[in-house]
């Protein structure tokens, strides 16, 4: 194809877009509605999966060492706690700071007669780990470490967190699924009323001799105007909406459960700019077909 034809039809694609602009205004409306629908799950779901990180963060294991254990001893034990390919954090609480917890809990001279070496609260490492489907093995480990007297956990509360997050992530990814399905029905649909309106003009054209090509590329290019500046629209938005409820729940025990927007801008972008471009132009695409036949002709048009 050469040049100056390529030319002619991206004009004709943007002269399509205006003398239709109705018709292009609903299509845009359409595919924004659609698009926001599913950025707003997309959002929904990587908050969910954002709070149980940090929920899981909170859901931790506490080793103790040896009461006899040596300085060396407990130095090594830290180490190897942090050495462990399931752990994200070791924090060490020595015997002093555990008995400090309980100062305002128990007689000021029992809590005087417990210090230095009468102390009975044994060194202790609070473990975090990266991943809960994990976890038992990772205590075992644990608990496997020489220098270790006991673990303290709760492994119902980590099979359930897990158990629950796997369950919303399932759900999440079908609800982003079937907005998607959604999106080209719709927006092929709303299309198809454009080629049907419009229809006598592709008879004539194909009545001349222009090639399938020739007829549908406008269409084409019109259906990937319309999703470039679809996207372009739900992005804007989705940042706009997003931006405002994060300032308003800015507070709150929650605000730790909350991702960042900008933690995954460019998802949501490149999401919306490739849904928006294939659902225009296969949604374009879909809607021709009818109306390319060999033949041409106007029979049954007029």
């Amino acid at each position: 194809m050469r040049l100056g034809s390529l030319r002619y039809l991206i004009k004709e694609g943007f002269r399509n877009i205006w003398q239709n602009r109705f018709m292009a205004i609903a299509s845009v409306g359409v595919l924004v509605s659609c698009l926001l629908l599913t950025g707003g799950a997309y959002m929904v779901f990587v908050n969910i999966d954002h709070m149980f990180d940090w929920v899981y963060g909170q859901n931790v294991v506490v080793a103790f060492a040896q009461p006899d254990a040596t300085e060396e001893q407990t130095t090594a034990l830290f180490a190897k706690l942090e050495a462990l390919p399931n752990v994200e954090s070791v924090d060490f609480i020595s015997k002093e700071e555990s008995l400090e917890k309980y100062k305002d809990s128990i007689p000021e001279a029992t809590y005087e007669d417990m210090q230095g070496e009468n102390n009975p609260m044994p060194d202790s490492f609070v473990v975090t780990f990266d991943d809960l489907t994990q976890f038992d093995d990772t205590v075992a480990q644990i608990q496997q470490i020489p220098e270790v007297e006991d673990v303290s956990y709760n492994a119902d509360i980590a099979s359930t967190l897990t158990n629950v997050r796997h369950i919303i992530l399932v759900v999440g990814g079908w609800i982003i699924v079937m907005l998607l399905l959604v999106s080209l029905f719709i927006i092929a649909n709303t299309i198809k009323l454009t080629v049907y309106n419009r229809r006598l003009e592709i008879s004539i054209m194909k009545s001349v001799g222009a090639t399938n090509a020739f007829v549908r590329i406008p269409f084409i290019i019109e259906g990937m105007v319309l999703g470039l500046v679809s996207a372009g629209v739900a992005y804007g938005i989705l940042y706009f909406i997003y931006t405002k409820l994060s300032e308003m729940f800015h507070f709150g025990a929650m605000i730790r459960g909350l991702a960042d927007f900008g933690e995954v801008w460019w998802i949501v972008l490149v999401g919306f700019l490739a849904i928006g471009i294939l659902t225009g132009v296969t949604g374009s695409a879909i809607s021709m077909r009818k109306y390319l036949k060999e033949e041409g002709g106007t029979a049954g048009v007029l």
